[in-house]
């Protein structure tokens, strides 16, 4: 059985948008490929068309497949699901970083929605390193995360559903 995957009520609706999109671009690219045969245009030029279309379409087919297959096995994390007293795929956090003096507000989001949803609260996907670090944590914890950049050390000030 596929594994399932928490998924906030916004993220969801941003990936069945996604879905719809690339359903439209795959009918689009099979309408194009259609025509080009169909025209009239001398046989280099259709060739090059149908070429062009038929390597677009694998890509689509593929994400369509991924769109699919997430929104299959996703759960949706609904508001009231949420602990304000534990981090959870959905809460927004506010984190302190003691060695820069600043607060950072995050929201915990899966993995297959980090890229859907781009407006609003910064998103750490739960399975990055912060995400993995995080989830779980308690108001008033400490934790330490190993980044490219070097450790970064967070406090949890805040927890709120989403």
């Amino acid at each position: 059985m596929p594994e399932e995957v928490q998924i906030t009520q916004e993220g969801y609706a941003q990936l069945e948008q996604a879905l719809d999109k690339e359903r439209q671009r795959r009918d689009e690219t099979i309408a194009r490929m259609a025509d080009a045969m169909d025209d009239a245009m001398d046989l280099e030029d259709r060739s090059l068309n149908a070429a062009q279309s038929q390597l677009e379409l694998p890509s689509i087919e593929t994400r369509i497949l991924e769109l699919e297959d997430a929104l299959t096995r996703a759960i949706i994390v609904a508001p009231g699901d949420l602990s304000s007293d534990e981090v959870m795929v959905g809460s927004v956090v506010v984190l302190f970083d003691p060695d820069h003096d600043r607060e950072l507000k995050v929201q915990l989001v899966s993995a297959i929605e980090i890229s859907t949803l781009s407006e609003g609260v910064t998103q750490v996907s739960d399975d990055s390193p912060v995400g993995q670090a995080l989830q779980g944590r308690h108001r008033g914890e400490t934790f330490t995360v190993q980044l490219e950049s070097g450790q970064v050390r967070y406090t949890v000030s805040r927890i709120a559903p989403a």
